[in-house]
């Protein structure tokens, strides 16, 4: 389930729309497989767009190019998403106009006030500090094309030019179970969990901090081609709005590689679920996922013979950006005590994210 974020090279600027009453996603499955996919995996990913359908009310379309291909080696899978940017302060009014539910609400009157964001943020040479010199990675956010529509800002995405593409390998089609009827395999991946999770990321489920993570010195030449990667961190828009809420302790807004940040909708007083910090310099999971000690849809991995859809946690997530459930998730001061009352799991297979 490796993610390959698809940064675009040009963005332009977003207007609000005005929005329908709430129905449901509606997610429209273009299969771009050479030779087309087969029944029982159009079936296994329509079963997982219909589980997101089924949990966000939002009456937006997304689309997404589908299909099994020929990858490179040990790639599952590639999700690549299309993204949009505008000033935080667009993306706080966005929010505040979208908020439904008392997560909601909690979550949007944490926001920081003003139109500059300030954050403990990770440098070009590894070294950390605090942010709050208004420069342009302070003042816009980027964002899926998915999760701008889910806030209300109008986007011009079809099949021809979808939000996401997620396309497996064809190496490793014969892993996957795509049914759930009779439970699955012990020796076989979960199709409709893995096409929950990847679905998951093009709704919004990203971090800038992987970015960072993957231009940062020492990586030998930088991933992105920078020549001056220091300059380049203050110069552009890094982070996402799921890095509003990522925390390292109460008020410490923290979008730093490694650490140990997790997700909060409260200012950081609580912590609903501890954050994974980056494949190359941090605990060597891409940040864009929670941690991999607690089941969740947007773990970094699933195990052989297991499946699940997504948790309390991963819906107050997707509530948190802007997304719309069709059931309300516990409010903030009750995490503390379904937490208490949870268990670490570890699967003795891991596949990455």
């Amino acid at each position: 389930m490796k993610q390959f974020i698809q940064r675009p090279l040009l963005a332009g600027a977003l207007g609000l729309a005005f929005l329908t009453p709430a129905q449901a996603v509606t997610f429209v499955l273009n299969d771009v497989s050479t030779g087309g996919m087969s029944a029982q995996q159009l079936a296994g990913f329509q079963a997982a767009a219909n589980f997101w359908s089924g949990k966000l009310t939002d009456n937006v379309t997304v689309y997404l190019d589908i299909g099994f291909n020929n990858l490179g080696q040990n790639i599952l899978g590639s999700t690549s998403s299309n993204f949009v940017t505008t000033s935080y302060s667009n993306v706080r009014t966005a929010l505040q106009l979208d908020a439904t539910s008392s997560l909601d609400h909690t979550a949007v009157s944490h926001l920081q006030s003003g139109s500059a964001l300030t954050f403990m943020a990770t440098q070009g040479d590894g070294s950390s500090r605090l942010d709050n010199d208004g420069s342009v990675n302070n003042l816009y956010l980027g964002m899926t094309t998915a999760n701008a529509k889910a806030m209300g800002f109008a986007v011009g995405t079809s099949t021809a030019t979808p939000d996401a593409s997620i396309v497996f390998a064809n190496a490793y089609a014969g892993d996957f179970s795509y049914s759930r009827v009779g439970g699955t395999p012990g020796n076989k991946v979960d199709f409709i969990t893995v096409a929950e999770h990847e679905i998951g990321h093009a709704l919004g489920f990203t971090s800038g901090v992987d970015d960072i993570d993957y231009c940062m010195a020492p990586r030998s030449g930088s991933a992105c081609g920078i020549s001056n990667t220091a300059s380049r961190f203050e110069n552009d828009w890094w982070y996402e709005p799921l890095d509003l809420y990522r925390y390292s302790a109460p008020g410490v807004a923290d979008v730093r590689v490694g650490g140990t940040p997790y997700f909060s909708v409260d200012g950081g007083i609580t912590s609903i679920a501890a954050f994974s910090t980056g494949t190359e310099h941090g605990d060597g999971w891409q940040a864009s996922h929670f941690g991999p000690n607690q089941v969740n849809l947007m773990r970094p991995f699933v195990g052989n013979g297991q499946s699940y859809d997504a948790s309390s946690r991963d819906l107050a997530a997707m509530d948190a950006i802007g997304w719309d459930l069709a059931a309300p998730v516990p409010e903030p001061q009750t995490w503390a005590m379904l937490l208490a009352g949870l268990g670490l799991v570890g699967w003795m297979r891991r596949r990455s994210a």
